[in-house]
C-alpha cells in the first residue's frame, strides 16, 4: 500500500485537491482523521469521525493511530489502515514527520501557493480575518522549512488541474517505484 501524505498551509488548497485526487483514482482513499473538536457548520460530511477525548485516548493507547497530534486543545489523529487500497493523508507537516517515523517510504507532497501575498489574499477570500491571515502566514514559512528538512516535494498550486495533474504523476511514478 502507497501512502501519499499531502500538507501545506492555511489556504494553499490541500483540501480541493485531495478532493479531486481521490475522485479521479479509484485505487486511492482519503483518510478520515479522527478528532475530540466539535462539527464546524463548514465541515463536509465524512471528513472527520468525530469523538469524545476518552475515545481518542484509549484508541491512541491501543496503537490505532498512524500519528496524531494536539492542537488547540483538541486531539486530531490518522486511524491505522488496513486497506490494500493507497491511502491519502492531508496532514501537517508534523504529522508528516510522525508518519516518516513509522513509514518512510511515504510520499510527502507539500503543496503551497505561488508567493506569500497569494496565500493572504486566498486566505482573506476564505473568510480569515486579516491577523489570522498573517499569522498563517508567518506558520507557513516555518512549515515550509521543516517540510524541506524531511525531504517533502513542493508542489506549486497557482492552476488547480495543473496542480492535481502533477500530484497524479508524482503518485504514478512512486506506485512504480513499489
Amino acid at each position: 500500500m502507497l501512502l501519499v501524505v499531502l500538507s501545506g498551509p492555511g489556504g494553499a488548497g490541500k483540501g480541493t485537491i485531495a478532493r479531486a485526487l481521490v475522485e479521479g483514482d479509484a485505487a486511492l482513499d482519503l483518510s478520515r482523521s479522527w478528532t475530540t473538536r466539535g462539527r464546524r457548520a463548514d465541515d463536509i460530511e465524512g471528513a472527520y469521525v468525530f469523538v469524545t477525548r476518552e475515545e481518542f485516548e484509549e484508541h491512541r493507547e491501543a496503537g490505532g493511530f498512524l500519528e496524531w497530534n494536539e492542537f488547540l486543545g483538541e486531539l486530531y489523529g490518522t486511524p491505522v489502515s488496513n486497506s490494500d487500497r493507497d491511502l491519502l493523508l492531508e496532514i501537517d507537516v508534523a504529522g508528516g514527520h510522525q508518519v516518516l517515523e513509522h513509514r518512510p517510504d511515504a510520499v510527502c507532497l507539500f503543496v503551497d501557493a505561488p508567493d506569500d501575498e497569494e496565500l493572504r489574499r486566498r486566505l482573506l477570500a476564505r473568510g480569515d480575518s486579516i491577523s489570522r491571515a498573517d499569522q498563517r502566514a508567518e506558520e507557513a514559512i516555518r512549515e515550509r522549512a521543516e517540510a524541506d528538512r524531511l525531504g517533502y516535494v513542493r508542489v506549486v498550486n497557482d492552476d488547480l488541474q495543473a496542480t492535481v495533474s502533477e500530484i497524479q504523476s508524482l503518485i504514478e511514478a512512486a506506485r512504480r517505484q513499489v
